[in-house]
């Protein structure tokens, strides 16, 4: 194989790792016709968000667990933490991924801090001497064009927040009932976003951008499963769909210690990179 095939395979390989992987408040929906004349039956979930989401920013921080299936990428197996400022949510993960053909597991660490990523992965290394992938929004070099869109996938992963925020009057609770999560009493909702009505509400444009794409390819409803225990905080979060280069990707994070001092590192600044051109 050439050098540029190689790399493409590569860089291809790192972008279907992080897209397995894990907003701003808008005005209301207007209703349709359609939907005025047939109202959805199912309770609005937006009360009950709205007082996740108030209670996650008062306790501002959190440890969490990540296991679950990244489609072609094989199972991760992660353990991280979760800093929120603001709207910001800082995070880190450590990790491994194992591929379904029994290969050897893969180290994986992530850092995203004020929205920008700092991956380590076999899978994506931009310099033998620069372990560390930058992965900045909007800059112009190559990795950060594959790769930023997909930093949204990590923080729905593991921040209800970056899921609803914005989108709470277009969650539906599909059902709820009394649940554990590791022995501690909870309450398991299963909750759906209606992606046109999501599409609307949202005042994010890759938000907008999202949703309206998932409504206009027939895919009406998002599907999510999140436990609250008995303080009204998230003990659990899951969600399964379809990822761009991975598959079918169901995730779960699993929390602890709400409130808890946590770090969230950036890695040395001689040990960052980037791949400024795509392979030729």
């Amino acid at each position: 194989m050439s050098r540029a095939r190689t790399r493409t395979a590569v860089i291809s390989a790192g972008l279907a790792l992080i897209a397995a992987t894990a907003g701003c408040a808008g005005e209301p929906p207007v209703p349709t016709n359609a939907l005025a004349a047939n109202p959805d039956p199912r309770p609005a979930a937006d009360a009950m968000l709205s007082q996740v989401i108030s209670k996650i920013s008062e306790r501002g921080s959190t440890r969490s667990e990540v296991r679950g299936s990244l489609g072609v990428v094989g199972e991760l197996t992660a353990d991280g933490v979760v800093r929120y400022r603001g709207p910001q949510a800082d995070l880190a993960l450590d990790g491994q991924t194992r591929n379904t053909r029994n290969q050897p597991p893969q180290r994986l660490n992530l850092s995203i801090v004020d929205g920008v990523g700092y991956l380590q992965t076999p899978l994506a290394r931009p310099a033998p001497d620069k372990p560390w992938l930058r992965i900045s929004p909007g800059a112009g070099d190559f990795g950060s064009k594959l790769l930023s869109p997909a930093l949204d996938q990590v923080h729905e992963a593991v921040d209800p927040r970056a899921t609803f925020s914005g989108v709470e009057r277009a969650t539906r609770i599909q059902s709820s009932a009394p649940d554990q999560v590791d022995g501690r009493p909870a309450t398991r909702y299963q909750l759906r976003i209606v992606t046109a009505q999501a599409a609307d509400a949202a005042t994010d444009a890759q938000q907008r951008t999202r949703f309206r794409k998932a409504a206009d390819s027939g895919e009406p409803e998002l599907e999510y499963q999140l436990w609250l225990d008995e303080s009204g905080l998230p003990a659990r979060f899951a969600a399964t769909g379809q990822v761009a280069q991975a598959g079918q990707v169901s995730l779960t994070s699993t929390y602890r210690d709400w409130g808890a001092p946590v770090e969230v590192p950036v890695p040395p600044a001689h040990q960052v990179g980037v791949f400024q051109d795509g392979p030729r």
